[in-house]
């Protein structure tokens, strides 16, 4: 987990409100501390930071820094507790494509593809499953 405070000099009338943030390593906002406050706001829904035309600096923040330890604990108990799901009559492809991993399943009992790309869910059909029917002859 990262402590980031942003410093980004804005273009507007008025003072900006540049706050100090938690975020896991997935960069998601965990928590943020309220700009020149100690207020600190803990986030139930888990946000992504955009840091397109904004800067950042690492930041030491004293209470944001004493909720590390609380999530990361969190995290541990989520990833232990989730099932593990076990398909019968599937076979799981693991494909690379611009340095991203997609998963491609193929349901041998219905000849189903299936593909966690978005293109997939758009289209029902990708790249990535054309390369797993080409390589494979499935």
């Amino acid at each position: 987990m990262d402590i980031i405070k942003e410093i980004t000099e804005w273009n507007t009338q008025g003072i900006p409100s540049n706050h100090t943030y938690l975020i896991n390593k997935k960069g998601q906002i965990v928590a943020f501390a309220k700009w020149h406050t100690n207020e600190i706001e803990i986030l139930k829904s888990r946000p992504y930071l955009d840091k397109r035309y904004r800067k950042f600096v690492k930041d030491n923040h004293s209470k944001l820094f004493d909720l590390i330890d609380q999530f990361k604990s969190e995290d541990v108990s989520r990833s232990e507790t989730k099932p593990t799901i076990k398909l019968k009559n599937v076979r799981v492809f693991k494909v690379k494509s611009n340095a991203k991993e997609y998963i491609v399943n193929f349901n041998t009992t219905n000849k189903h593809y299936n593909c966690n790309c978005v293109g997939f869910g758009y289209r029902s059909i990708c790249k990535h499953v054309n390369f797993v029917k080409e390589k494979f002859a499935l």
